[in-house]
């Protein structure tokens, strides 16, 4: 057989190499595709044929299970109903990207579930399964147009080295594979990370691209406190919920593993905190004289666990601009209300503002606290 190599950005008609891919995935054929670590033998979830094609042409024992590639981290609870606010906030933070997460899929109403038969033992074996989103457009857009996820697996000989090129494939595998999307030299060079998720624990299954050092920060909680500018009730938010954090948690406010920020929905970039909040915080002896507002964007509202804002109409803005982060934006205020907003009033104003916010911070307190990943987040790794 002759390997068809087709360079995506050397087409006159990219969109032509994408719609060859698919046809060949339904097809019963196995594909070559770039991924932004190495490149991959991909096959369509539920063609046995073409998942047993991969494991001869790699010469894998077929006890090795797949990988599978889905488009969109909102995805994961298709896979995995039941997934964990550690695996979700991993999901939402780390793809598209170079983690593999293993996530439990043995609930009746997974997308696993109504996979053949035949397939499951490559997929999930013991009802566990192994996703991803690479960050690589060309395969996102294969995955878009197939509509299905893609059985996944690395482009190379079992035991040989992986493949960062087109031309490294074809030399590896060219004569038992029919085509290889030529996307470029790959961007890590290293393979994804494997870990398995399990009551909130992380075990790592193979290293990779994200060290522990990274899991760890990607596995902490963060609080986005929001206004409307981001220099007054935002930040006097924000320096007490961290003083109150440290003072539960025992530790001191740089040593804290939930992060907290504040932000505004029409913030000035970099403007000051008003002085009046500055001489209020600094009575309670939380400094907020290096602070610099910033404009809420969507990466910061998508990575974080819980929007809290000083008003309802702050709440409204931010699921007017993006309903999918309803379930996560409430109000400061538990019953509803709002607090308003001091802006050039007097320093009593201010008091009477952050001694308000602090009671309310004082009702969200449990439900923040219940956000931290475990003391043994790696476990015995």
């Amino acid at each position: 057989m002759t390997t068809q190599v087709l360079d995506v950005y050397d087409s006159d008609d990219p969109q032509k190499v994408i719609e060859i891919a698919v046809d060949t995935l339904q097809a019963d054929q196995v594909v070559a595709f770039p991924t932004e670590t190495v490149y991959g033998l991909g096959a369509a979830v539920n063609d046995i044929t073409a998942i047993e094609k991969i494991f001869e042409i790699k010469g894998r024992l077929e006890s090795q299970v797949l990988t599978l590639a889905i488009n969109d981290a909102s995805a994961l609870t298709a896979f995995a109903p039941d997934s964990s606010t550690l695996a979700r906030r991993l999901a939402r933070r780390c793809w598209p990207g170079p983690l593999t997460m293993v996530v439990d899929a043995t609930a009746e109403n997974s997308f696993v579930q109504s996979l053949p038969e035949e397939v499951l033992p490559y997929i999930a074996p013991q009802g566990w399964v192994g996703l991803r989103v690479p960050s690589n457009e060309v395969l996102l857009t294969v995955l878009d147009k197939l509509q299905q996820p893609i059985a996944l697996t690395s482009a190379n000989k079992s035991g040989e080295a992986d493949a960062t090129t087109a031309q490294e494939v074809a030399d590896q595998l060219g004569s038992e594979l029919s085509l290889v999307i030529d996307g470029g030299p790959t961007k890590i060079g290293t393979p994804s990370t494997v870990i398995k998720l399990d009551n909130d624990k992380i075990t790592i299954l193979r290293g990779g691209a994200l060290d522990d050092h990274s899991l760890v920060e990607l596995a902490q909680p963060e609080i986005v406190i929001i206004c409307t500018g981001n220099t007054c009730r935002s930040p006097m938010a924000e320096a007490l919920l961290k003083k109150k954090l440290a003072d539960k948690l025992g530790c001191p406010i740089a040593d804290l593993n939930i992060r907290v920020q504040s932000a505004g929905i029409a913030a000035a970039q970099g403007s000051p905190a008003a002085l009046q909040a500055v001489q209020v915080m600094h009575e309670q002896g939380l400094d907020l004289n290096d602070h610099e507002s910033q404009q809420l964007h969507y990466q910061t509202a998508r990575d974080a666990d819980l929007l809290l804002t000083l008003s309802n109409s702050h709440r409204r803005a931010i699921i007017g601009e993006w309903p999918e982060f309803e379930d996560k934006t409430f109000a400061i205020d538990p019953d509803g209300g709002d607090v308003a907003d001091p802006y050039g009033a007097s320093v009593d104003v201010y008091h009477a503002c952050a001694e308000q916010i602090s009671g309310l911070l004082d009702q969200r307190l449990p439900e923040i606290l219940r956000l931290q990943p475990p003391e043994n987040l790696l476990g015995d790794n």
